[in-house]
């Protein structure tokens, strides 16, 4: 359906959803930024309560309950596993988008279980997830709650990432859609302990979204641009590592990640696009699940411990 809608039709979509978005972002967002602790305060105040997750299950294929501590209070969040056959197969870490229900869904369609990837690959689930309404009631609720949501995702990548190696697991790649690109741009700017990075619809610099929506509706946005751009714009992070293991997709069409605000960003990349805005780009799955491929195909052969795996054969879409 979305291969065959006109240019016209495909921003309209992202119009209509960047609207009803732009009506729930609460006031408090603007108004209580200013005494926001650094980012890396909020993530060092963040960490699993190991008492109870219990870690040696962690590997079982199914979703997992995981309980973070943080500033702003107990947290729970979830995981879904789905182990490779081969124990010594590499891990990929994915994150779905921002208010995604379920937080599973985005990646059950680029990763089904018929045409199995030859990775452990787990799904994170984003703090604030667990209901329609908690993404924009709470994770939005303030500079410090956007925080502490990508705190408790970091810590979640960075558990599941240290159980796997641990196991077997040589290495770590991440993927993520959207609000699950800049998740994975930022674990490893802080950390810098994977082989690869697939952002897909996205870019480190979450201001400039917030910046063209406000734009786009008129919006007044009681925090400068300069204030904003401090605040949410993890460019520096992205900056600290190696861009030659990131792997992005951006849509030329797309409202929210916009390509000639965003593309700059990935100058030293292999930067690939699809004809698609951001609603279609990502219902529309097999350019997505395409692009997945083909990274991954481009990564995995070189490691002896997986060079007799198979990949699912993606049909060419259309775009």
């Amino acid at each position: 359906m979305f291969s065959v809608l006109n240019h016209s039709v495909i921003r309209q979509l992202d119009k209509l959803v960047l609207y009803t978005m732009n009506q729930r972002v609460p006031e408090s967002l603007q108004t209580t930024y200013q005494d926001t602790p650094a980012f890396e305060t909020v993530l060092a105040q963040t960490a699993v309560d190991l008492s109870q997750t219990p870690d040696y299950a962690l590997s079982a294929p199914g979703e997992h309950t995981i309980q973070l501590n943080t500033m702003l209070g107990p947290i729970t969040c979830h995981v879904r596993v789905r182990p490779a056959r081969d124990p010594h197969a590499p891990l990929l870490i994915y994150h779905h988008g921002f208010s995604e229900m379920p937080y599973y869904g985005s990646w059950q369609r680029l990763f089904p279980k018929n045409h199995p990837y030859p990775v452990h690959s787990v799904c994170i689930q984003a703090p604030y997830h667990d209901h329609w309404r908690a993404p924009f009631e709470q994770s939005m609720a303030s500079v410090l709650h956007i925080y502490q949501t990508f705190a408790g995702s970091l810590r979640l990548m960075e558990l599941m990432q240290n159980h796997f190696e641990a196991n077997g697991a040589p290495y770590t790649m991440l993927a993520g859609v959207s609000w699950g690109g800049i998740t994975s741009l930022l674990y490893e700017g802080l950390f810098q302990r994977t082989a690869a990075v697939i952002p897909m619809l996205s870019s480190p610099d979450l201001a400039q979204v917030l910046l063209d929506i406000a734009e786009m509706f008129g919006r007044p946005i009681d925090i400068s641009r300069r204030e904003l751009k401090q605040l949410l714009d993890f460019s520096p992070y992205f900056d600290r590592f190696d861009n030659d293991k990131v792997y992005p997709l951006l849509g030329e069409r797309d409202l929210f990640f916009r390509y000639e605000n965003h593309q700059h960003h990935f100058a030293n990349c292999q930067l690939n696009t699809i004809s698609q805005g951001h609603i279609s780009g990502f219902f529309h799955i097999a350019p997505l699940r395409q692009h997945l491929t083909q990274t991954l195909q481009h990564l995995i052969p070189s490691n002896k411990q997986v060079e007799d795996a198979r990949f699912p054969v993606i049909s060419q879409p259309v775009a």
